[in-house]
């Protein structure tokens, strides 16, 4: 039997149950002082019980006659709903608002549902399923003001704390009926379709050394004349007028051709600053969550930082991707790079070899995931390239004092803080990981590269 399966389906289940745990306490609570009242009288067989008794009993009337009432308001506007939706007429909307979710560090979340009747004095609530398999909180709209008593749209935000830099798909939200009192909460399913990301947030750091290696124009000329290397590989052909003492001897002995070293040329107008970022993995991590949600998000915020600020510097920076994305319309060129970042993920397709182009790159981020040996080849090889370390294990350390933490958990933040630190504290990889921290510490120090965390 597979219990985490049954638990997850129990789960669900109890997401339909007409009744709360409220009216479950009430219920209880109700019984008890009835029989309490009942068998601890004061003064039993006088004219002072009866009438005790009878307050009691008009209590216990005017009780179901008001609980009564909030159950058929909640029936009457889920019949309403069904109706409605039976004659194809429910309009509902998903959105989110950017702004909103800069300002909040939350991803905020627009809803419009349209017809729907609210039970009397009662609530409107809702539960949205994304990623095939993950709910969220049943919550409230923060609803907008509005100045009709009777309305049949409800429309409003929510601040919805996700827990890692992603996109998210929502395929189904739950729609909940609930009386003034939350004893009775009928719900029904509403198709959705709609998806999202959620935003890096920048963190402090200090201004990045960085220079210019390549131009595509000539439209921005810099004030310090930079060095640019050849093409790729760096070699071309034999000609006639080239210098013979450029000659590559090594590969004329191995395939019998002549091919010449291009020469480095001065170009006053190397403008544009290539960022690479890294997501690939030298290490299986599948299954593994510190890996997989803290330690990713912690890089993505790193990423998305180091861009803002050589944008902040005045560089034309080109975000160059090590993996393919689905394609998105944004507004502007920032906007893409951050959907590129928010929706990226470990790999192990494309390692530092094929991925960085050396004769372009200023700068190439890498983390503790990365392969040192490549790593160390690429700093020996290409002085001019920058390259800046993401410590990755720093990222269960600094929770608590960066100010990019409200979106890495949901809600009880602290309790899964303490999961992921568990499961990095009895992950096999953890040795391994903080190893290969320690060889590209070294390698970077070496040749005198930042460390970034």
């Amino acid at each position: 039997m597979n219990i985490p399966l049954v638990r997850d389906r129990i789960k669900k289940t109890g997401f339909y149950i007409p009744f709360t745990l409220y009216f479950l306490a009430f219920v209880v609570a109700a019984f008890l002082a009835w029989q309490s009242l009942h068998r601890n009288q004061l003064q039993p067989d006088t004219a002072y019980a009866d009438i005790f008794n009878i307050l009691l009993k008009v209590a216990f009337w005017f009780a179901v006659i008001i609980i009564s009432i909030a159950l058929v308001s909640v029936a009457v506007s889920f019949a309403f709903f069904l109706f409605a939706r039976r004659k194809n007429k429910i309009t509902f909307k998903i959105e989110t608002d950017l702004k909103e979710s800069e300002l909040h560090q939350k991803q905020t979340v627009r809803l419009f549902i349209h017809p729907v009747l609210k039970p009397l004095f009662g609530f409107i609530k809702l539960r949205l399923l994304y990623d095939k398999n993950n709910f969220s909180q049943k919550f409230s709209l923060l609803e907008q003001s509005q100045r009709k008593f009777f309305s049949t749209t409800i429309q409003g935000t929510y601040h919805w704390p996700l827990p890692a830099i992603k996109e998210y798909h929502v395929e189904k939200a739950i729609l909940y009926f609930e009386d003034v009192f939350q004893f009775f909460s009928i719900a029904v399913d509403m198709p959705a379709s709609s998806h999202f990301f959620t935003h890096p947030t920048a963190i402090d750091t200090k201004d990045l050394n960085v220079k210019p290696r390549k131009t595509e124009d000539t439209s921005t000329r810099i004030e310090e004349l930079r060095k640019v290397e050849g093409e790729f590989l760096n070699y071309k052909n034999f000609e006639n007028n080239d210098d013979v003492r450029r000659i590559v001897w090594k590969i004329y002995a191995k395939n019998k051709e002549l091919v010449v070293r291009i020469p480095e040329i001065i170009d006053p107008y190397a403008s544009h600053v290539y960022l690479y970022a890294s997501y690939f993995s030298n290490f299986n991590i599948d299954g593994n969550g510190a890996v997989e949600v803290p330690f990713l998000n912690y890089f993505k915020v790193y990423n998305w930082t180091i861009y803002q600020k050589l944008v902040k510097q005045g560089f034309e920076v080109r975000y160059i991707a090590d993996q393919d994305l689905a394609k998105a319309s944004m507004a502007n060129e920032e906007q893409l790079v951050k959907y590129s970042i928010a929706t990226s993920r470990w790999h192990t397709d494309k390692d530092l070899r094929t991925y960085v182009k050396p004769s372009d790159a200023s700068i190439v981020v890498i983390s503790s995931l990365s392969d040192a040996t490549q790593v160390q080849e690429l700093a020996e090889r290409f002085a001019d390239i920058t390259f800046m370390f993401i410590k990755l294990s720093d990222s269960l350390k600094k929770q608590n004092v960066i100010d990019w933490v409200q979106w890495l958990f949901v809600q009880e933040g602290k309790n899964d803080l303490d999961m992921y630190k568990r499961q990095w504290a009895m992950s096999p990889l953890r040795t391994k990981i903080l190893q290969n921290e320690k060889q590209l510490a070294s390698i970077l120090e070496k040749y005198q590269k930042p460390v970034l965390a």
